[in-house]
């Protein structure tokens, strides 16, 4: 089943609001498509936190896919070993070979257990980036190892996140298993993701998101 998704303004972060947004169900996944903008499009996979399901982050993802970038997220809950979001990510590179073209640049991206298993899930896809949300690496997932050296890396923390705060395992974690890696620190709790465009922590990851996959 899909759904006309328009107009979460993505406010201060990334390229703006070029793209209109299709939401589309697949198997185990759901796809924000892009349409309006100008080439083809590259490609962020998705991971839910632990309980997260497909509408959890709606919002978010929808912001991102109008920055014309497909948005391809798995409807797991349990994201971290990387495997959903590798599916959801393959399912939109056949499903939709006419928009991204035959060698898209694919960013993995998560939310706590999501985040710590987008570095599994760009191993698993030989991803060119990696936006961990708050990413826990210590309770829910364990990265398995490090992601190739000429992978960009940024992990977001947020200073009110109590559940998978940086310090003192996480933001090291993150570091450990990245050569190129940067790290963020803005304000919201580990939920602020879940609520509308995501806040703060939503225009940081907005912000990367541009970056790698639009600019």
């Amino acid at each position: 089943m899909s759904g006309s998704a328009m107009a979460i303004n993505p406010g201060n972060g990334g390229g703006g609001s070029d793209c209109s947004v299709n939401r589309v169900s697949g198997s185990g996944a759901v796809f924000y498509v892009p349409s309006g903008g100008s080439g083809n499009y590259n490609i962020l996979g998705w991971g839910n936190g632990t309980g997260g399901g497909s509408t959890t982050y709606r919002g978010l993802l929808e912001s991102v896919a109008e920055q014309c970038i497909l948005v391809a997220a798995a409807t797991t809950a349990s994201a971290g070993d990387g495997r959903a979001v590798e599916s959801a990510v393959n399912q939109a590179k056949s499903r939709y070979s006419n928009i991204v073209g035959s060698d898209p640049k694919v960013c993995t991206s998560g939310h706590s257990q999501g985040g710590g298993g987008a570095f599994n899930a760009a191993n698993r896809l030989d991803a060119d980036c990696v936006i961990g949300v708050q990413p826990d690496t210590v309770f829910t997932t364990r990265i398995s190892r490090p992601v190739a050296s000429d992978v960009d890396v940024v992990c977001i923390f947020s200073t009110g996140d109590t559940l998978a705060p940086a310090l003192p395992s996480n933001g090291r974690n993150c570091r450990t298993n990245s050569t190129r890696y940067t790290q963020e620190t803005t304000s919201g709790s580990h939920f602020t993701p879940t609520s509308g465009d995501g806040g703060a922590v939503g225009r940081v990851m907005r912000e990367y998101a541009s970056r790698w996959l639009v600019e």
